[in-house]
Protein backbone atom coordinates (compact mmCIF):
# COMPACT_ATOMS: atom_id res chain seq x y z
CA UNK A 1 0.00 0.00 0.00
CA UNK A 2 1.15 3.80 -1.18
CA UNK A 3 0.94 5.13 2.58
CA UNK A 4 3.91 7.49 1.77
CA UNK A 5 1.26 9.54 0.24
CA UNK A 6 0.29 10.27 3.51
CA UNK A 7 3.15 12.64 4.03
CA UNK A 8 4.88 12.94 0.35
CA UNK A 9 4.61 16.68 -1.15
CA UNK A 10 4.29 18.46 1.91
CA UNK A 11 6.66 21.59 2.46
CA UNK A 12 8.91 20.57 5.20
CA UNK A 13 12.58 21.19 6.69
CA UNK A 14 15.03 18.97 7.92
CA UNK A 15 16.04 19.14 11.00
CA UNK A 16 19.51 20.56 10.10
CA UNK A 17 17.88 23.18 7.88
CA UNK A 18 16.04 23.86 10.24
CA UNK A 19 15.99 27.94 11.21
CA UNK A 20 14.17 27.24 14.75
CA UNK A 21 16.69 28.97 17.50
CA UNK A 22 15.49 26.43 20.61
CA UNK A 23 15.34 23.22 18.46
CA UNK A 24 12.78 21.63 21.16
CA UNK A 25 11.95 18.68 17.82
CA UNK A 26 15.20 17.83 16.92
CA UNK A 27 15.37 14.39 16.01
CA UNK A 28 11.93 14.14 17.93
CA UNK A 29 8.29 13.16 17.15
CA UNK A 30 6.83 16.52 18.60
CA UNK A 31 2.96 15.77 17.67
CA UNK A 32 1.86 19.21 17.26
CA UNK A 33 4.58 20.25 14.65
CA UNK A 34 3.98 19.64 11.02
CA UNK A 35 7.56 19.42 9.95
CA UNK A 36 8.42 16.69 13.16
CA UNK A 37 5.59 14.76 11.70
CA UNK A 38 6.52 14.60 8.28
CA UNK A 39 10.17 13.86 9.15
CA UNK A 40 9.08 11.21 11.81
CA UNK A 41 6.59 9.50 9.02
CA UNK A 42 9.52 9.65 6.64
CA UNK A 43 12.22 7.84 8.27
CA UNK A 44 10.03 5.51 10.44
CA UNK A 45 6.66 5.45 8.95
CA UNK A 46 6.97 2.32 5.89
CA UNK A 47 8.79 0.21 8.45
CA UNK A 48 6.63 0.41 11.59
CA UNK A 49 3.90 -0.23 9.12
CA UNK A 50 4.91 -3.44 7.27
CA UNK A 51 6.56 -4.44 10.74
CA UNK A 52 3.24 -4.08 12.64
CA UNK A 53 1.66 -6.03 9.16
CA UNK A 54 4.07 -9.02 10.08
CA UNK A 55 2.55 -9.05 13.70
CA UNK A 56 -0.54 -9.53 12.51
CA UNK A 57 0.09 -11.93 9.95
CA UNK A 58 1.82 -13.73 12.80
CA UNK A 59 -1.93 -12.91 14.90
CA UNK A 60 -3.54 -14.32 12.23
CA UNK A 61 -1.94 -18.07 12.63
CA UNK A 62 -2.70 -18.47 16.28
CA UNK A 63 -6.38 -17.20 15.84
CA UNK A 64 -7.15 -20.16 13.68
CA UNK A 65 -9.97 -18.91 11.49
CA UNK A 66 -11.32 -17.21 14.68
CA UNK A 67 -12.10 -12.84 14.55
CA UNK A 68 -10.24 -10.86 16.11
CA UNK A 69 -11.28 -7.61 18.16
CA UNK A 70 -8.16 -5.61 17.66
CA UNK A 71 -8.00 -2.70 20.33
CA UNK A 72 -4.44 -0.74 19.63
CA UNK A 73 -2.93 1.69 22.16
CA UNK A 74 -0.53 4.36 21.44
CA UNK A 75 -2.07 3.62 17.96
CA UNK A 76 -0.76 7.47 16.47
CA UNK A 77 -2.12 7.95 12.99
CA UNK A 78 -3.93 4.36 13.23
CA UNK A 79 -1.73 3.42 10.03
CA UNK A 80 -1.17 -0.05 11.71
CA UNK A 81 -5.03 -0.49 10.98
CA UNK A 82 -3.80 -0.50 7.55
CA UNK A 83 -2.32 -3.58 8.08
CA UNK A 84 -5.39 -5.07 9.57
CA UNK A 85 -7.54 -5.02 7.10
CA UNK A 86 -4.70 -6.64 4.64
CA UNK A 87 -3.97 -9.44 6.84
CA UNK A 88 -7.89 -9.98 8.34
CA UNK A 89 -10.17 -8.08 5.79
CA UNK A 90 -13.26 -7.70 6.91
CA UNK A 91 -12.76 -10.59 9.54
CA UNK A 92 -11.86 -8.43 12.08
CA UNK A 93 -12.59 -4.82 14.17
CA UNK A 94 -10.23 -2.26 15.03
CA UNK A 95 -10.53 0.56 17.55
CA UNK A 96 -7.40 3.12 17.72
CA UNK A 97 -6.54 4.56 21.35
CA UNK A 98 -4.27 7.54 21.44
CA UNK A 99 -4.92 10.67 22.97
CA UNK A 100 -1.92 12.81 21.04
CA UNK A 101 -3.43 14.82 18.30
CA UNK A 102 -0.69 14.68 15.37
CA UNK A 103 -0.49 18.12 13.08
CA UNK A 104 -0.59 16.64 10.02
CA UNK A 105 -4.30 15.65 10.88
CA UNK A 106 -5.00 19.14 9.49
CA UNK A 107 -3.55 18.75 5.80
CA UNK A 108 -5.12 17.90 2.44
CA UNK A 109 -2.75 14.94 2.45
CA UNK A 110 -4.13 13.45 5.67
CA UNK A 111 -8.13 14.59 4.56
CA UNK A 112 -7.71 13.12 1.32
CA UNK A 113 -5.78 9.72 2.39
CA UNK A 114 -7.43 6.43 1.21
CA UNK A 115 -9.09 4.45 3.12
CA UNK A 116 -9.77 6.85 5.55
CA UNK A 117 -7.81 6.69 8.79
CA UNK A 118 -10.00 5.52 11.50
CA UNK A 119 -9.88 8.35 14.59
CA UNK A 120 -8.92 7.05 17.94
CA UNK A 121 -10.49 7.41 21.52
CA UNK A 122 -8.73 8.37 24.55
CA UNK A 123 -7.57 5.70 27.04
CA UNK A 124 -9.99 6.26 29.73
CA UNK A 125 -12.62 5.11 26.78
CA UNK A 126 -10.50 2.41 25.55
CA UNK A 127 -10.56 0.65 28.84
CA UNK A 128 -13.86 1.44 29.22
CA UNK A 129 -14.77 -0.12 26.31
CA UNK A 130 -12.76 -3.47 26.85
CA UNK A 131 -15.66 -4.54 29.08
CA UNK A 132 -17.69 -4.97 26.73
CA UNK A 133 -17.89 -8.87 26.31
CA UNK A 134 -15.64 -8.60 22.61
CA UNK A 135 -15.10 -11.53 21.05
CA UNK A 136 -11.27 -12.25 21.01
CA UNK A 137 -10.20 -9.07 22.50
CA UNK A 138 -6.45 -8.48 21.34
CA UNK A 139 -4.60 -5.60 22.58
CA UNK A 140 -1.65 -3.98 21.28
CA UNK A 141 0.87 -1.91 22.07
CA UNK A 142 3.18 -1.61 18.85
CA UNK A 143 6.55 0.64 20.05
CA UNK A 144 4.22 2.01 22.83
CA UNK A 145 4.20 0.00 26.36
CA UNK A 146 6.88 1.51 27.77
CA UNK A 147 5.55 5.21 27.45
CA UNK A 148 1.88 4.15 28.29
CA UNK A 149 3.28 1.82 31.39
CA UNK A 150 5.29 4.89 32.96
CA UNK A 151 1.99 7.35 32.62
CA UNK A 152 -0.49 5.02 33.91
CA UNK A 153 -1.41 2.52 35.96
CA UNK A 154 -2.23 0.12 33.42
CA UNK A 155 -1.05 -3.63 35.05
CA UNK A 156 -3.77 -2.98 37.65
CA UNK A 157 -5.83 -1.63 35.25
CA UNK A 158 -5.17 -4.97 32.56
CA UNK A 159 -5.82 -7.33 35.27
CA UNK A 160 -9.31 -5.80 36.09
CA UNK A 161 -10.38 -5.71 32.94
CA UNK A 162 -8.91 -9.34 31.67
CA UNK A 163 -10.50 -11.35 34.76
CA UNK A 164 -14.48 -11.28 33.15
CA UNK A 165 -12.61 -12.08 29.50
CA UNK A 166 -13.09 -16.58 28.84
CA UNK A 167 -10.21 -15.25 26.64
CA UNK A 168 -7.66 -12.76 25.08
CA UNK A 169 -4.67 -11.66 23.28
CA UNK A 170 -1.68 -9.27 24.15
CA UNK A 171 0.77 -8.52 21.05
CA UNK A 172 3.53 -6.22 21.81
CA UNK A 173 6.26 -4.90 19.07
CA UNK A 174 8.87 -3.75 21.44
CA UNK A 175 10.25 -0.44 21.71
CA UNK A 176 13.26 -1.09 20.32
CA UNK A 177 16.13 2.78 20.56
CA UNK A 178 19.76 3.59 20.38
CA UNK A 179 19.30 2.92 24.54
CA UNK A 180 17.69 -0.48 24.36
CA UNK A 181 16.40 0.21 28.02
CA UNK A 182 12.68 0.04 27.16
CA UNK A 183 12.90 -3.47 25.95
CA UNK A 184 13.58 -4.68 29.22
CA UNK A 185 11.32 -2.45 31.23
CA UNK A 186 8.34 -3.59 28.99
CA UNK A 187 9.60 -7.37 28.92
CA UNK A 188 9.76 -7.09 33.08
CA UNK A 189 6.44 -5.15 32.69
CA UNK A 190 5.23 -8.47 30.73
CA UNK A 191 6.69 -10.63 32.89
CA UNK A 192 4.71 -9.68 35.92
CA UNK A 193 1.60 -9.25 34.30
CA UNK A 194 1.67 -12.77 33.24
CA UNK A 195 2.94 -14.30 36.78
CA UNK A 196 -0.87 -12.97 38.14
CA UNK A 197 -2.54 -13.69 35.12
CA UNK A 198 -1.43 -17.37 35.52
CA UNK A 199 -3.52 -17.52 38.61
CA UNK A 200 -6.99 -17.81 36.51
CA UNK A 201 -5.44 -18.20 32.99
CA UNK A 202 -3.89 -20.89 31.16
CA UNK A 203 -0.85 -18.59 29.27
CA UNK A 204 0.71 -19.80 26.33
CA UNK A 205 3.98 -17.04 24.85
CA UNK A 206 4.97 -16.86 21.20
CA UNK A 207 8.16 -14.93 20.52
CA UNK A 208 7.99 -13.19 16.97
CA UNK A 209 10.08 -11.41 14.34
CA UNK A 210 13.19 -12.49 15.71
CA UNK A 211 12.38 -12.09 19.30
CA UNK A 212 11.44 -8.16 18.85
CA UNK A 213 7.51 -8.72 19.53
CA UNK A 214 5.49 -11.08 21.40
CA UNK A 215 2.22 -12.56 21.19
CA UNK A 216 0.93 -13.44 24.52
CA UNK A 217 -2.14 -15.77 24.79
CA UNK A 218 -4.85 -16.61 27.47
CA UNK A 219 -7.36 -18.87 28.25
CA UNK A 220 -9.56 -18.90 31.58
CA UNK A 221 -8.76 -21.90 33.38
Amino acid sequence: MEIKKLWEGIPTKKCAECARKDKTCDGMLVYDNLCSNVNYLEMYGEANYERNKETFAELKKKLNGEKPSIFSFGCGLGLDYLGVKEVFGDNATYCGIDKCKWAITQTENYKNFTPKLPKAIDFDDGMFSLHFPYQNPVLCFFHSLYTISKNVDLKSKLLEMLQGKPNFYIVVNFTINVHFGPVIREREFLGELVTELKRTFNIKQFDILNDTAIIIKGEKK
